[in-house]
């Protein structure tokens, strides 16, 4: 324990201010929000936290998942300080296999910021390498922000990787933006070497796994979350006194969009028109398991077409995938006339044999919020008699209809 709470220190350093943010936030110490949190977990009062992220955070491969997945293991260290303490915990899981920055993005406010968490730890990591490029950063800080916002919430941002080197993870996206808003990590990679460069990796995977972690690797990175978080608990004063969270965010690193996101299901919205979608679709059976369950429509026409009024300054698609689906084309027509690029929404993917995968695209981006006619299409290419869907429709932007 004493070597992973070396290495805990060594991943403390924290951080350069950015002269881009708003100074009287980046004043604001990186402890301050966590030490907040903590300090209501010592006085013995309520404290919430949840973890968000996709199948590393459910833990998958982890057996059994609900003792020895890290999120289990680590609700576990959060226990024992509330029956030490007296505090009323709530801890909640709220990982979902699949979930990159861009689900996140769409799942924050049913399955995070309703429950007015003083604590959220985030695992994106992995999944967002799959990610368009051109979205991940932005969806990343969206949900940062969304969760930050005029809340006095601490976030722990977790960096998991790969099984074989250079073991590869969006560490080196997802790092710069925690350090701009002073987002304490945990890079289960870098504590690993701290302690022992010459680690086996094998160990802490099975078989040809080389994306989810065994039991002794979620017990590996729960330890170095657990030590992290026991660090900071003890920073906290004697005599409780701790600073007030400047609740005010800095200016975005990327844009603001993804902090404002409206989402429309089949209960959502109406289609302007509509020749062969049918109301429902595919909804991953994790996301039923946490409630608050979204679903769009689908179709096996092969001339199916919707369209809709969509408000934004990114107007993106969320759909399932399969290797039993067939894909859509989704386009949107813009305020002066003219179309954008189509994009394929790859609902058929060969690799996902026996389960539902998940999918983002980003249909068109701007500067500016502005209404579009979106149009979804069933591809005339593809097995007859399978479907395409599209399980929900994410509006990003400010616009005054955010839920």
């Amino acid at each position: 324990m004493r070597k992973i709470l070396i290495a805990a220190a060594a991943c403390l350093l924290l951080f350069p201010l950015s002269a881009e943010g708003d100074a009287s936030f980046m004043n604001e110490q990186p402890e301050v929000r966590i030490q907040n949190a903590f300090a209501k977990l010592r006085r013995g009062e309520r404290l919430t936290v949840i973890t968000l992220g996709g199948s590393i955070t459910t833990g998958f491969a982890a057996n059994p998942i609900t003792e020895n997945s890290w999120a289990a293991l680590t609700g576990r260290w959060f226990k024992e300080k509330a029956l030490s303490t007296g505090s009323d915990l709530h801890y909640m899981n709220e990982g979902v296999s699949g979930t990159d920055s861009a689900f996140a993005a769409v799942r924050v406010k049913d399955h995070v910021t309703a429950y007015n968490p003083d604590l959220v730890i985030l695992e994106f990591a992995m999944n967002d390498q799959w990610l368009d490029s051109k979205v991940r950063r932005r969806t990343y800080e969206g949900v940062i922000r969304q969760i930050m916002d005029g809340t006095d919430c601490a976030i722990l941002a977790l960096f998991v990787n790969e099984r074989n080197p250079p073991f590869p993870g969006q560490q080196y996206e997802q790092q710069p933006v925690c350090e701009y808003y002073h987002i304490p990590f945990v890079s289960w990679k870098d504590c690993v070497m701290a302690d022992n460069k010459n680690t086996d990796w094998n160990s802490f995977f099975d078989g040809e796994e080389t994306i989810h972690p065994n039991n002794a690797g979620h017990a590996s990175i729960a330890e170095y979350i657990t030590a992290k978080l026991e660090s900071y608990y003890d920073m906290l004063p004697a005599d409780g006194a701790v600073p007030v969270p400047v609740k005010q965010l800095p200016k975005a690193l990327t844009d603001t969009g993804f902090q404002y996101v409206t989402y429309y299901s089949m209960d959502d919205i109406v289609p302007e028109t509509n020749t062969g979608w049918q109301r429902g679709s595919p909804v991953h059976p994790e996301w039923v398991q946490h409630g608050q369950v979204k679903q769009g429509w689908q179709t096996d026409n092969p001339d199916a077409v919707m369209t809709f009024k969509i408000t934004g300054s990114s107007i993106g698609i969320t759909y399932c995938e399969s290797d039993q689906f067939r894909n859509a084309d989704a386009w949107v027509t813009k305020p002066d006339g003219s179309d954008s690029p189509h994009v394929m929404l790859e609902c058929c993917n060969s690799i996902r044999n026996g389960y539902l995968g998940w999918a983002y695209r980003e249909i068109v981006s701007g500067t500016n919020v502005e209404t579009y006619t979106l149009h979804v299409a069933m591809k005339k290419r593809g097995k007859a008699g399978s479907f395409a869907n599209i399980t929900g429709i994410a509006a990003a932007g400010k616009t005054g209809l955010e839920k």
